[in-house]
């Protein structure tokens, strides 16, 4: 072989490759392009998921169901009134004994602390247990409450409601009621009211 013959066959094994390579290069590069992209997108979603997952176990409040809209009626008896003067007011300590009718069924038992002005207005508060179905879940939750009662006009209140037992033990409740003062029977001698609440309900997971 001549040296131009060597000479040609060296201008194609060092040009031809290059030209190759290069090919070959861009296509590596694409390649790992997509493979990044693609790599990238599913640890994403996999981060993404991962986060629901402890957000769901650290915060299940966040998972559960939509809140639920509470109404009905209610009346009680108060009982066994005991008052003291606290200077210009009265205090008084009652038992009362209710019963729920609507989204909440079912009965309270517990005790209430008013403070009556000498204006003839007052402020009460109150708590104890009640024991029924709260949209259609049974057992036992604590139900608290605190208002004011002008003097001559119907009295208004904000109440909360606990789940503890049963299917109630993931409730959760809060809302308003009013009411007014029906008389007094030998029976319940601190009064008997009655009127209707409203609300909204979190019955959790």
């Amino acid at each position: 072989m001549d040296l131009a013959n060597v000479i040609d066959l060296c201008e194609v094994h060092t040009i031809h490759p290059d030209l190759n390579s290069n090919k070959l290069r861009k296509k590596y590069m694409k390649t790992h392009l997509r493979l990044f992209v693609v790599t990238g997108l599913t640890k994403l979603r996999l981060h993404l998921v991962l986060m629901a997952a402890v957000a769901a176990i650290a915060f299940p409040s966040l998972i559960s169901a939509a809140p639920v809209e509470a109404s009905g009626t209610w009346d009680d008896c108060n009982f066994a009134p005991v008052f003291r003067a606290a200077g210009p007011n009265t205090v008084e300590t009652v038992g009362i004994t209710e019963n729920f009718f609507g989204t909440l069924n079912g009965t309270y038992a517990g005790t209430e602390r008013d403070v009556i002005y000498a204006d003839g207005s007052a402020t009460f508060h109150g708590s104890g247990i009640f024991t029924g179905t709260v949209a259609g879940r049974s057992g036992t939750a604590t139900y608290s409450y605190e208002g004011i009662a002008p003097a001559g006009q119907p009295f208004h209140a904000t109440w909360v409601l606990v789940g503890e037992t049963g299917s109630l033990a993931s409730v959760r409740g809060h809302g308003t009621f009013g009411g007014n003062f029906d008389g007094v029977t030998p029976d319940c001698d601190g009064g008997i009211f009655s009127g209707s609440y409203e609300g909204s309900l979190n019955l959790g997971p």
